[in-house]
């Protein structure tokens, strides 16, 4: 009797550290996945910053010089976002970088995957919006401030609806995309009310 209960024991003690050790290794490999979301947005928003028309991309040779900080990847990505969703490309660094934080600080690795639906969101009203509204770029002069997704939004029905009242549309379409842009970095009005009150 005395020995099962030893046992019981010690099958419990095991138990314990079994989980704990699969608990740190949890929360470790979670850290390591919002480490390197930080860094993802950080080298995003190098590239997006240095963008330049003359690189090296999908339509011109490749054989020209690179002015992109990151060299040809920078290049190839910032004109991969610039071409494809446009000047809102610039606010998904900074989900990226919130967004790894708060997996660091809160070991909650879904908070990935429900930031990415709202990038989603703020990407399709974004393109949308400067398609639209500021249809030609300097910098963007192939697809326009849009991409080719908002210019393929804005030949949708979305087109009409904005026709009813594009000064509404205007204010609704720049409030969604703040919107869904603060809930993306998981900005908490709570938090910033009591900070600035103190």
């Amino acid at each position: 009797m005395i020995q099962s209960g030893k046992f019981d024991s010690l099958k419990m003690n095991i138990k314990k550290i079994a989980n704990t050790a699969l608990e740190f290794t949890i929360n470790r490999l979670i850290e390591i996945l919002g480490i390197f979301i930080i860094l993802l947005g950080i080298l995003l928003f190098i590239s997006l910053i240095s963008y330049s028309p003359e690189d090296p991309n999908f339509i011109f040779p490749e054989n020209t010089e690179i002015k992109n900080i990151l060299g040809f990847q920078g290049s190839f990505t910032s004109d991969l976002f610039f071409q494809s969703i446009g000047l809102i490309s610039y606010l998904v660094p900074f989900t990226f970088f919130f967004t790894g934080i708060n997996i660091f600080r809160t070991k909650d690795f879904f908070l990935f995957i429900e930031n990415t639906f709202f990038i989603i969101l703020y990407i399709s009203f974004g393109s949308l919006y400067f398609s639209y509204f500021y249809k030609t770029d300097f910098i963007l002069f192939i697809n326009g401030s849009g991409g080719f997704i908002g210019n393929y939004l804005d030949k949708s029905f979305l087109n009409n609806l904005i026709n009813i009242n594009e000064d509404i549309a205007y204010y609704i379409l720049a409030l969604l995309i703040i919107i869904f842009f603060l809930i993306s970095i998981n900005f908490n009005y709570k938090k910033v009310w009591n900070f600035l009150k103190q």
